[in-house]
């Protein structure tokens, strides 16, 4: 298992979304449904500081802790889910595509998202006007996380709306 931790700088924009997630805040924390991770051997996790996890994993010394750990687990097949679909997933699974056809990972032959187990956020344009941010801002929750799951089955990762786990 491999989890991000979304942890961002303390009162650090990262346009165009609003400050979340940030440093000592406890949002940047595993909610208690998945703390079993943090003491599970098999279990990886990284904090991200920015959008897209692929590029947060990517150390001061230039190596990449994705790469690093597809590579040591052998991973075929990798398995995805999270929020937000059409933001934080949906450019993780992207970068992740083309990282496979870069053959950065050699033995990922997929990259699969489970379209019931990822999630996005509903911010109608007037309140987004409320809040003083720009109308572009909206974000219709329905068609933004459709639209995601669009964008990524038509680079190649496998939308799943059910899955099977082999004992």
């Amino acid at each position: 298992m491999f989890a991000f931790l979304d942890t961002q700088e303390l009162g650090k924009p990262k346009p165009p979304y609003p400050l979340h997630c940030e440093a000592r805040s406890g949002e940047e924390e595993l909610v208690d449904q998945l703390k079993w991770f943090e003491s599970d051997a098999n279990a990886t996790l990284v904090r991200k500081d920015c959008i897209n996890g692929f590029i947060g994993a990517i150390g001061s010394d230039g190596r990449n802790a994705v790469v690093d750990w597809a590579n040591r687990t052998g991973v075929r097949d990798l398995f995805v889910v999270g929020i937000c679909a059409d933001i934080c997933v949906m450019d993780f699974v992207l970068t992740m595509l083309s990282a496979r056809n870069h053959a950065m990972m050699p033995r990922c032959e997929t990259v699969s998202v489970h379209e019931g187990v990822c999630a996005t956020y509903d911010l109608p344009r007037e309140a987004a006007e409320s809040l003083g941010l720009p109308a572009t801002s909206s974000h219709p929750q329905e068609l933004s996380h459709h639209m995601g799951l669009y964008c990524m089955a038509a680079r190649g990762a496998r939308i799943l709306s059910e899955v099977e786990v082999a004992v």
